[in-house]
């Protein structure tokens, strides 16, 4: 579903990470593993088109909708905050896309908007504002609203970050519902090792010093069986020293 060529990504001509080369296959969760500063969060924002890269290129392969106009983004994005609309209720947030990309009525648009909600545990809170609800429902209802136009594809940066350990492990499920039941595949940039070894199909780790991918599969391979000790440090924890 995207194949990344060679990418040389970075800012202000100075390259973070150098000839990427790597590429996400449908109906997987695949994430961006790597420490702080290796650009993980950079890596995402060129694979969505939001940075234009130094070098190489990114393509995406992802089935088209009749049922949107032209144009329409073929993915959804969950940013790490979430970017809800604090003035708007939920039903009115995931409903924007809807009234943005689709021609819908109305009507259509929110119970198209509510089914999103109850789909990730939120039925029920459809006139709630962002402020009345817990960290853990907002980054549900931010992943409603990327599901708004019923995409194949979706991008998520840092799901579980803030959230209590049970709260997590909801949105877990949910990613891994997602996967299982609608087919959905999911790019996600996280740190969360517990999160990683749960939800997983296959990831990429980064590394600041040699700017590149020093490893690339099953995390759990990764975690039990790779040679490469600076794998071994980030997995279990390590520092460099220890």
């Amino acid at each position: 579903m995207i194949r990344v060529r060679s990418l040389t990504i970075g800012y202000g001509g100075k390259a973070l990470m150098e000839k990427l080369d790597f590429e996400v296959r449908a109906g997987e969760v695949f994430v961006i593993l790597g420490g702080s500063g290796t650009g993980k969060s950079t890596l995402m924002r060129h694979l969505i088109g939001l940075q234009l890269p130094m070098e190489g290129q990114v393509e995406l392969d992802v089935p088209a909708r009749d049922e949107v106009r032209e144009g329409t983004p073929p993915f959804g994005i969950m940013f790490q905050a979430g970017a809800l609309f604090s003035s708007m209720t939920l039903l009115q947030n995931v409903s924007l896309p809807l009234r943005t990309w689709t021609d819908l009525d109305p009507n259509s648009v929110e119970v198209v908007a509510s089914a999103r909600l109850r789909l990730v545990g939120l039925g029920g809170f459809d006139h709630h504002l962002p402020s009345e609800i817990s960290g853990g429902m907002r980054k549900r209802a931010a992943i409603a609203r990327a599901l708004a136009l019923d995409p194949k594809l979706l991008f998520l940066d840092e799901p579980s970050a803030g959230l209590d350990p049970i709260s997590a492990v909801e949105l877990d499920d949910l990613i891994t519902m997602m996967r299982d039941d609608l087919g959905v595949t999911s790019v996600i940039v996280t740190h969360e090792l517990e999160s990683i070894f749960r939800i997983a199909d296959r990831c990429i780790l980064l590394d600041r010093d040699t700017r590149g991918i020093i490893a690339s599969g099953d995390p759990r391979r990764l975690r039990d069986s790779d040679p490469d000790v600076r794998v071994q440090r980030f997995f279990k924890r390590q520092p460099e020293n220890g």
